[in-house]
């Protein structure tokens, strides 16, 4: 199928519930709200026309300092091994709720991405049978792939600063 086939089909059966649509990269770009993420996925999936068969990626995006509405983005990338085509949807999210459903009983492979999602963007993802943390500690606070995370820095040792150095092990506590 072409990416204006793939448009026709999509818009065809879910109306309303696509945004917005583009090509970027060679891929068809489907925009969705949060609330039609799943039938969208779903249509996606079950279409025997479509076939997206393979979720290959889930990732966000913060667009902070882009002064732009929605401040973050869900991006799913879906795949149809037998069809050879893919298909990007990105889900605006808004800042103050930033919710979308779980697709993890669609395709397995959601599962640690959406966890990701939750624990580095702060996204709520409903229906995900065991949204924590996976990356940082469980009593981490914040999310560090938000553009307004603070920042930490470290002094580092170089061979340049040896009295630094010298300093730096003499303050680090004892490991046994």
């Amino acid at each position: 199928m072409t990416n204006e086939e793939i448009f026709e089909k999509v818009k065809s059966a879910l109306g309303e519930d696509i945004r917005g649509s583009e090509v970027s990269l060679g891929d068809p770009v489907l925009f969705v709200e949060p609330g039609s993420l799943r039938r969208t996925a779903e249509f996606l999936k079950n279409d025997p026309d479509l076939n997206f068969d393979y979720l290959s990626h889930i990732t966000g995006a913060d667009y902070l300092n882009e002064h732009r509405e929605p401040r973050f983005e869900a991006i799913y990338e879906f795949h149809s091994i037998d069809k050879n085509h893919s298909i990007r949807v990105r889900v605006g999210l808004e800042e103050d709720d930033p919710t979308i459903p779980t697709v993890s009983d669609l395709w397995k492979g959601a599962l640690y991405p959406e966890r990701e999602l939750f624990d580095m963007f702060g996204f709520n993802v409903t229906g995900h049978p065991n949204l924590s943390r996976l990356i940082m500690p469980d009593e981490w606070e914040g999310h560090p792939l938000r553009k307004d995370y603070p920042l930490t820095t470290e002094d580092i040792a170089f061979s340049h600063n040896r009295e630094f150095k010298r300093d730096l092990v003499k303050s680090k506590p004892e490991t046994r």
